[in-house]
């Protein structure tokens, strides 16, 4: 049973899901060639669809959480598919393919959102076993932001979004000093 007070909550990431997934839509369908056709990288291919697994699961869980009653049959049936989903894609993704790029990097994304879909699937369990205790739905909103930020994450990703990096990764150009400008015009001699 979720609480009066996480109503509101729960209304408005059901509401922002939706207008995320939304755009989430409108981005893949701009160049759908380059994002999830059979001919696209892998990398972007499951980029778009860990985006779209992690905001179709807040989403839904978020929408079923407004349904008076018992929601937690919905959040473990949620968390089942987003993870079988993401650890197929995950595996797929871990195997070599041309363009790949920092293995690292790609692991702890991939484990960050296995965790994720974990967690929530005990804490529907814990939903089942014990409905009107409210420390589960608590926890739930919470590794919600979580799922929002991963798929937020992984949208960016596929449009191309560059990851920050940290300073002393950043390479200058050996021919040139730093600091200049290497697309400004040279000053006349």
């Amino acid at each position: 049973m979720v609480p009066g007070d996480l109503t509101n909550f729960f209304s408005t990431s059901a509401g922002a899901a939706a207008a995320l997934l939304g755009l989430l839509f409108v981005s893949i369908s701009v160049s759908p060639e380059e994002k999830i056709t059979a001919t696209a990288s892998v990398e972007k291919r499951i980029n778009a669809y860990s985006a779209l697994v992690s905001l179709t699961n807040a989403f839904i869980i978020s929408l079923a959480a407004l349904i008076p009653g018992i929601f937690g049959i919905f959040v473990l049936i949620v968390s089942v598919g987003s993870f079988g989903i993401t650890l197929q894609n995950g595996i797929e993704l871990l195997r070599p393919h041309e363009g790949a790029s920092n293995l690292a990097f790609r692991l702890i994304l991939t484990l960050l959102n296995l965790f994720a879909y974990l967690a929530e699937g005990y804490i529907a369990v814990r939903l089942l076993i014990t409905p009107h205790d409210s420390s589960p739905v608590y926890a739930l909103t919470t590794l919600l932001l979580v799922v929002y930020i991963l798929g937020i994450f992984r949208a960016w990703e596929l449009l191309g979004g560059a990851r920050p990096k940290p300073p002393y990764l950043h390479t200058t150009n050996p021919k040139q000093p730093p600091g200049v400008d290497e697309n400004a015009t040279p000053a006349p001699e």
